[in-house]
């Protein structure tokens, strides 16, 4: 245990760090109220036993002061009823944990005194049984008290100072060595208990903190399955992933291989006159099948490269009139052979903006395939570029295409993750380029926004922040 604790009571507040200062006020708390609760009976029954008192006393005692005292007590309780009341009616926050335990010690103190006051108003000069009677009531009430309030430091040192001065100087009114006795006797008796109500209060201390320190396990234990149920979640997630893109690589790695295998086994064996120059064809065929190989083992390796860290950027300042008109010039024979209808929108006056120039082409170019690849003849491909007010650019491509379901526009970031609009076309790819593109703009310290709906097309939006623009060129004067 820590080696501040008191004997009735933790540390002052102000010498604790504030985590600390928010368990102890925690744990006064407790036992605050644990203390509270054994003393709730007393509310009805002290002026209950005050009333037996009076009677059983009315033949030594005064009425009316039987009256003025029994009076006092039944007013006593009211106090602490309130407080006790009111405090345990709702939970409160360890900072109150002072205020509470000044309300509830001075409530007791009052009843405590008014109680005890019978060593003054119902003792009667050379009468031993009522001397006897007073001292054994006095006797039992601080021993019982402090079983029930020994839970709580300030409520059992109000208990022994009350109490315990009542017990040990209502014997010395009478004088004489049998009274100093027992007020000697009493003495000791006080002291015994102190030892017990020690022993009781650490007893509820160790109690509690036991109990607090279940509760902190049982709440990280609920924390660690938590989090082990969405690392297994994630694990098996890439375990389905990983197996997709098996599924899908076996397929886009072995039609080029094959391709390059049988063109060049074909041309090897010589199964054909050369004359008709069928070994340029064959040769041109094994050439696009090791440029798509590539293309592919590339698309792996970059993302490999994002996800480890280890991509280099080369910076430089780059037109993106120039860049986008590049990019465009390599994809438009794909779109025109598919129907498509490709646009561009930059604007005009754009600043150069430092970036990797291979880095925003292949931002470019996977996102102009994407929406070659899945919008359908006759549709639309936009591709736009354009400053916001922040001064950051916006570059990106529009389609009319079949769109992402809101459930899919997440999935479709993920590596080798595809939307299931990749059942309508026999092209589904390998999922590789919104993760690549998503990556690489992250790299350059911007984002991915995507825009989609079913049957409504498909907006991917690159925003790069402004501090990578440069400044605007100067405005040319009319002639």
């Amino acid at each position: 245990m820590p080696e501040y604790r008191a004997m009735f009571g933790p540390p002052a507040a102000g010498l604790l760090p504030p985590p600390a200062r928010d368990r102890e006020g925690k744990l006064a708390l407790d036992q605050l109220a644990l203390a509270l609760k054994n003393l709730r009976p007393n509310h009805w029954l002290m002026p209950v036993f005050a009333l037996i008192l009076c009677a059983m006393y009315r033949q030594w005692i005064p009425l009316y002061q039987l009256a003025g005292w029994f009076a006092a007590v039944s007013l006593s309780v009211l106090p602490l009823a309130i407080v006790s009341h009111l405090f345990l009616r709702r939970e409160q926050a360890p900072a109150e944990a002072h205020k509470w335990i000044v309300l509830a010690t001075a409530a007791y103190s009052v009843f405590a005194a008014t109680w005890a006051a019978m060593g003054i108003f119902l003792w009667a000069p050379h009468s031993d049984l009522n001397h006897l009677l007073i001292i054994m009531i006095l006797a039992c009430t601080i021993a019982g008290n402090m079983a029930l309030v020994g839970a709580c430091g300030p409520l059992v040192t109000a208990c022994f100072a009350i109490y315990g001065l009542g017990i040990i100087f209502t014997p010395l009114r009478e004088g004489g060595i049998i009274y100093n006795g027992i007020s000697l006797m009493a003495f000791f008796f006080i002291g015994y208990l102190i030892y017990m109500a020690r022993q009781i209060h650490l007893t509820a201390r160790d109690m509690f903190l036991l109990r607090e320190d279940k509760n902190d396990l049982i709440a990280a234990l609920a924390r660690s399955k938590t989090e082990s149920d969405i690392a297994r979640e994630k694990a098996e997630a890439a375990s389905r992933a990983k197996s997709e893109f098996l599924a899908n690589m076996s397929h886009e790695l072995r039609t080029p291989l094959n391709a390059i295998l049988g063109f060049s086994e074909m041309i090897h064996s010589e199964m054909f006159d050369l004359k008709s120059k069928k070994h340029v064809e064959y040769a041109r065929n094994i050439h696009d099948s090791g440029h798509l190989l590539l293309a592919l083992i590339n698309d792996i390796l970059d993302l490999a490269k994002i996800e480890a860290g280890g991509l280099m950027l080369h910076e430089k300042e780059l037109d993106i009139g120039t860049l986008v008109s590049d990019c465009v010039r390599l994809i438009g024979a794909k779109a025109h052979a598919g129907g498509l209808a490709l646009h561009v929108r930059v604007e005009a006056g754009l600043p150069p903006v430092k970036a990797d120039e291979r880095a925003l082409k292949q931002i470019l170019l996977n996102l102009l395939s994407n929406a070659v690849k899945f919008t359908a003849a006759g549709g639309a491909v936009t591709v736009f570029a354009r400053e916001d007010a922040q001064g950051n650019l916006l570059l990106g491509v529009a389609d009319t295409g079949i769109g992402i379901a809101p459930e899919d526009q997440d999935r479709v970031f993920q590596n080798f993750g595809q939307g299931r609009h990749d059942v309508v076309t026999s092209d589904k790819g390998t999922g590789l380029g919104l993760p690549i593109v998503k990556g690489l703009a992250e790299a350059h310290g911007g984002r991915v926004i995507l825009e989609s709906a079913p049957g409504e097309g498909t907006c991917v939006t690159v925003l790069l922040p402004a501090a990578r623009m440069g400044a605007r060129p100067p405005a040319r004067a009319a002639s």
